[in-house]
């Protein structure tokens, strides 16, 4: 009986151990290989009534822009606009622009990005540096602003532009 109490205190101590040394031991494997795929808060996806949650509990100062599903918010000296679908009854966001008043120098803002959301850039010429983040979730940052968008719905949007 001794035995068996000494050899659990010892698998606890070393559990412990491991734990201090290595923090990320006791994460589950699936939570490794999360990535960031928001900006404040904010995801294309959500929906409109979650979008709101978001704003309540963090107490956002936004305003919805007249007859339409975007909010405009100012966070933390960063102007945040919103765009929700103004079909479908939920509303879901289908992209978030972030501008950035101090961005500081690019690289840097570039890398803590990549730290942020645990994705590596690409450059564009247009665009600035891509990173694809999320299911089907495009981050763009072009030195004053950060785009998050659904690819797939910006796709159907942009055809349905050069339709008109």
């Amino acid at each position: 009986m001794k035995i068996a109490i000494v050899i659990a205190g010892l698998i606890v101590v070393a559990a412990a151990v491991l734990v201090t040394v290595q923090p990320g031991f006791l994460k589950p494997a699936s939570l490794a290989l999360v990535k960031k795929s928001d900006i404040l808060g904010f995801s294309p996806g959500m929906t409109f009534e979650e979008t709101n949650k978001v704003v309540t509990q963090r107490r956002y100062r936004c305003r919805q822009l007249r007859d339409s599903y975007i909010l405009e918010c100012e966070v933390d000296g960063a102007k945040v606009t919103i765009f929700s679908d103004d079909v479908d009854p939920k509303h879901p966001i289908w992209r978030v622009n972030a501008e950035v008043n101090n961005p500081g120098p690019q690289d840097a803002a570039v890398k803590s990005i990549s730290d942020q959301f645990n994705a590596q850039p690409t450059r564009d010429a247009r665009e600035g540096w891509i990173w694809t983040v999320g299911r089907g979730l495009k981050l763009s940052y072009d030195g004053a602003a950060l785009k998050l968008v659904d690819e797939a719905e910006e796709i159907r949007r942009g055809k349905q532009e050069a339709k008109r």
